[in-house]
């Protein structure tokens, strides 16, 4: 009874997790044009199924080339993870470190580390525009030598990339922070009712232990189960959105296949 009440727990929760991740990937791309809800939904399942199958994070190359594809805008592309990636990561490095400081009396370097790169990219972010507005004026007007040109061109390709972004994350920011803490909170329970069935404990510890492996600071015996749960779930709903697009590909033979894949 415990460990079948354990195991619909976990269900429960780590539909609620991905559900929430969904939401975040969502809002990235909600004010693209022309993508459909279904098809953002079968792009989440399959890129997640493919990062859980492969390591590294190596994933989230097919899922800017999926995105790029999908929107016709490679810089959209790349720009859709890197923000999906920034905010999913802040809200873990929120919730780890802290824990981390105070419970568990040591912090780990590399979280610390990135934590603090991404605290130096948040206020590159905030600081660009101004300071780009600045230096490029001031080399307009005051430079003419072939360097000060090239200069120019690398601020030209640093806005554009600003630009991509700032349209990915303006008004929905907090939206999308909110989406990842709850999707951490949510994953949290999920493993600790997933726990349950074996009789495992888990506790401070075990949460540590499985948030650093995400790092690939060490491995963690919850972690190695959970990603095995999810990629059968996550896999088995893939093969039904894909049943779901073929029929509707079938019935509407105009659906164009960069919207599939």
């Amino acid at each position: 009874m415990k460990s079948g009440l354990g195991y619909i727990l976990f269900l429960i929760f780590f539909v609620i997790a991905h559900g929430a991740k969904f939401t975040r990937f969502y809002l990235v791309l909600m004010e693209e044009k022309g993508l459909r809800f279904f098809d953002v939904l079968f792009l989440y399942a399959r890129t997640t199924l493919v990062n859980l199958l492969i390591p590294f994070k190596l994933g989230e190359l097919y899922r800017a080339a999926a995105v790029s594809r999908m929107t016709g805008s490679p810089g959209t592309g790349i720009s859709s993870v890197v923000v999906d990636r920034f905010f999913d990561t802040l809200a873990l490095l929120t919730i780890i470190l802290p824990f981390e400081a105070f419970f568990v009396r040591y912090v780990n370097p590399v979280p610390a580390v990135l934590f603090f790169i991404m605290l130096m990219l948040f206020l590159l972010y905030l600081t660009f525009a101004p300071s780009y507005r600045y230096i490029n004026r001031y080399i307009i007007q005051t430079k003419k030598s072939e360097r000060a040109m090239l200069t120019l061109l690398f601020l030209d390709g640093a806005d554009k990339w600003y630009q991509y972004i700032r349209r990915l994350v303006t008004g929905r920011s907090p939206l999308i922070l909110w989406a990842s803490y709850i999707g951490w909170g949510a994953e949290l329970l999920a493993l600790r009712f997933l726990s349950l069935p074996g009789g495992r404990y888990f506790g401070i510890s075990e949460f540590n232990a499985y948030i650093n492996s995400i790092f690939l600071l060490g491995v963690s015996d919850i972690s190695v189960l959970y990603r095995s749960y999810a990629a059968l779930i996550l896999l088995c709903f893939t093969l039904v959105l894909f049943a779901r697009f073929l029929v509707r590909k079938k019935g509407r033979p105009h659906i164009k296949a960069k919207r599939g894949f």
